[in-house]
């Protein structure tokens, strides 16, 4: 996909000062197995720029998002950021799997602000990367700990793509089931791309799981969910998804969908005020048939919303002074209010059932935060202060 650009005026005040606008490169996928969530993070990741360009820009200066695409191997993700950032871009918000994270953290070593919006493994606490997406202490502990309580889910089948993010999401997943009196019934790794889990239904099916954990990113949990609904295996057995999405339900399908939870900071159908009046935004903007959001295209509005948040406190887009003003940053979005500690974005988090093609949520946990970074954050030749 070739470069796009949004821009909006700055409403709101008189004669406002001729700065140059500020170009924010944003890497959403439009390829790969999570392309289909390409469209509403787009979307939302432009609606965010028009609500800050409304209230003035950032440090007065319009934002100007360039779009490239998220998707494709790591070295695809590192070269067209460097291409963006050898255009003029000052600062990037990446939706993208966590290989590409890795590989572009590596690459840019610390050239400009880059805001990763995509839930993930955790561990992430490089100087100048700001996470938005939820980690597993966020969700997946506390969605396997109410499963055990309410749909008294004891034996697990665990399932995931076989790259960083399930690998090390699923270790800390036996270490939750075990706290909540669990079992491991089996684990499968399989392969970005796979299209026939027949034997992996196979084995889940002799198992004598009655809950099964997936990590499967994009098509592969469509994929997976369908094959596992056919099979009948939904009637007995719950599905606990953290991954889930509205994009995906929509491939899944109704008859797929039963039993099926997991734990989110946004969900469709959601009573809170926040998340309604994001939806209305949206809808105002884009109308009532565009893409729909979901959390990984709610991240990307709470990402550039981020960035803004950031240079507002730090008065500068200075990378070292953004870190120094990073601890405590907050802002007001779809998921309510979401504070920075250690570089990760804490945020409510609900339990949330599959209904239909979108996710309903049951029970506010309330706020939730990531893991306290380990060591500093700052590199030794920065210093700190």
């Amino acid at each position: 996909m070739g470069a796009a650009t949004a821009t909006g005026g700055s409403a709101g005040r008189r004669n406002p000062p001729r700065l140059r606008p500020l170009r924010v490169g944003l890497l959403a996928p439009q390829s790969g197995p999570i392309g289909l969530f390409g469209p509403s993070s787009v979307n939302c990741a432009m609606l965010a720029a028009a609500e800050i360009n409304a209230a003035g820009g950032i440090l007065g200066r319009a934002v100007d998002l360039v779009v490239e695409d998220g998707g494709g191997s790591p070295a695809d993700v590192v070269a067209r950021a460097e291409a963006m950032i050898a255009g003029g871009v000052e600062a990037l918000i990446g939706s993208h799997v966590s290989p590409s994270r890795i590989a572009l953290v590596k690459a840019l070593g610390g050239r400009v602000p880059y805001i990763y919006t995509t839930l993930y493994e955790g561990g992430e606490y490089a100087f100048g990367v700001f996470v938005c997406g939820e980690t597993p202490e966020m969700q997946l502990e506390p969605l396997l700990a109410w499963l055990a309580r309410h749909r008294d889910a004891r034996r697990w089948y665990l399932v995931g793509n076989d790259y960083v993010f399930p690998r090390t999401s699923l270790a800390l997943a036996e270490r939750y089931i075990g706290a909540a009196d669990g079992r491991i019934a089996g684990r499968d790794f399989l392969a970005l791309g796979t299209e026939d889990f027949q034997p992996c239904l196979d084995r889940i099916a002799a198992s004598g799981a009655d809950a099964v954990l997936i990590y499967l990113v994009g098509t592969d949990s469509i994929l997976f969910n369908r094959q596992f609904a056919a099979r009948g295996l939904h009637h007995g057995v719950v599905r606990a998804a953290p991954v889930l999405c509205e994009n995906a339900l929509m491939g899944i399908g109704p008859a797929g969908s039963s039993n099926l939870f997991s734990a989110t900071g946004y969900a469709n159908l959601s009573a809170d005020p926040a998340a309604r009046a994001f939806r209305d935004r949206y809808a105002d903007r884009y109308g009532r048939m565009a893409p729909v959001p979901n959390r990984y295209a709610v991240a990307c509005h709470d990402g550039l919303h981020l960035l803004s948040a950031l240079a507002a406190r730090a008065g500068s887009l200075d990378l070292y002074r953004l870190q120094l003003a990073a601890e405590g940053a907050g802002l007001d979005g779809p998921r309510g209010h979401c504070t920075l500690a250690g570089n990760h974005l804490g945020a409510p988090v609900h339990i949330a059932a599959a209904d239909g093609p979108y996710l309903r949520a049951l029970e506010t946990l309330g706020f939730r935060a990531a893991a306290p970074p380990p060591a500093a954050i700052w590199p030794r030749e920065l210093g700190r202060g």
